[in-house]
């Protein structure tokens, strides 16, 4: 599995008229703010991977109001698949700050055999290597899962309370 990591800036906060002209590309420790109804996400852009695309750190609560955004906020967050830059492109998420970013996950997981909607293994991928299993240990179950969400689904997930450890408990 390979994996890219776009270059790291310092540590700034944009303004609101930094905000109209800053460029549209985004850069790993973005931190992005989304509108989820009357509330705010906070996502922050870590890097591409070459299969599943861009990938975020997700804040896992949403905030009643849009919040002053450190690295506290994504203390107990999880790793997603979510296509950054056409969110940014269609106005769905913006850039607000930058934090220095976590490295890329290695190790990752997705599903397998199902039946219906039920996982019956899952794949661990680790670098070149993958390893199909039916029970997944606690380690395993914290792995980020390798499916590539919409805007819809990233926000259903934030607003549910949803992590990944949930799928694989059966």
């Amino acid at each position: 599995m390979l994996i890219s990591l776009g270059a790291a800036t310092s540590c700034c906060k944009l303004s609101g008229t930094d905000m109209a002209t800053h460029h549209k590309r985004v850069k790993a420790g973005d931190i992005l703010e989304l509108k989820a109804g009357d509330r705010f996400a906070y996502l922050q852009y870590i890097g591409r991977h070459l299969e599943y695309g861009d990938v975020v750190l997700v804040s896992p609560r949403l905030q009643e109001r849009q919040a002053s955004v450190t690295g506290k906020n994504f203390a107990d967050g999880y790793i997603a698949f979510y296509p950054v830059a056409a969110a940014i492109t269609q106005g769905l998420v913006e850039v607000i700050a930058h934090l220095p970013p976590p490295n890329l996950p290695k190790r990752l997981r997705r599903a397998g055999a199902r039946s219906g909607r039920r996982v019956d293994t899952w794949i661990i991928e680790d670098g070149n290597r993958e390893v199909v299993k039916g029970e997944l240990s606690e380690e395993e179950l914290r792995l980020p899962i390798a499916a590539i969400w919409n805007h819809e689904m990233l926000v259903q997930r934030i607003a549910e309370g949803w992590n990944p450890e949930q799928e694989g408990r059966e």
